[in-house]
């Protein structure tokens, strides 16, 4: 899916943007072909392998609503269980997140990924925290629309 010097790079994105932030786990989700389910290939600050095996449906979770509203969005643990949708986040459960902060990854023109900065701890993230994931997931996209159009993703 991703060519080994590219998820290098995107490695590398995580863990400044995770050293920078001063957060415990950095990842990024990308849609699938032909079901466009939602897969995690790189992470950054992850307690396990379980990230990687994680699979949502479209329509579900992280799907539902960063990749279809085009927008980030703060989750948190305490208010997807008051509503009953934590299980709808698997990434989430599997790396003991207590909060995080999501935004989309447009490759060409059109949310097809997500980039995630989470913590273990309960925090909210500030404006300028907000940028510098927002801003981390711009490079990311770069990146992975030029492998895109150089037909190897």
């Amino acid at each position: 899916m991703i060519e080994h010097r590219s998820r290098e790079a995107i490695l590398a994105i995580l863990a400044t943007l995770r050293a920078e932030m001063g957060c415990d786990f950095c990842a990024i989700g990308l849609t699938e072909a032909p079901l466009l389910n939602l897969r995690w290939p790189a992470a950054s600050g992850q307690t396990n392998e379980r990230y990687a095996g994680i699979s949502e449906k479209p329509g579900r979770g992280l799907s539902a609503t960063v990749l279809k509203i085009g927008r980030a969005m703060p989750l948190s643990m305490s208010e997807l269980l008051y509503t009953r949708r934590l299980q709808e986040y698997p990434l989430l459960l599997a790396e003991d997140l207590r909060v995080a902060y999501a935004v989309p990854l447009y490759l060409r023109g059109s949310p097809s990924g997500i980039l995630i900065a989470g913590d273990r701890r309960k925090r909210v993230y500030r404006t300028e925290e907000r940028r510098m994931v927002a801003a981390a997931g711009e490079r990311i996209a770069v990146l992975l629309t030029g492998l895109s159009t150089a037909g190897s993703m």
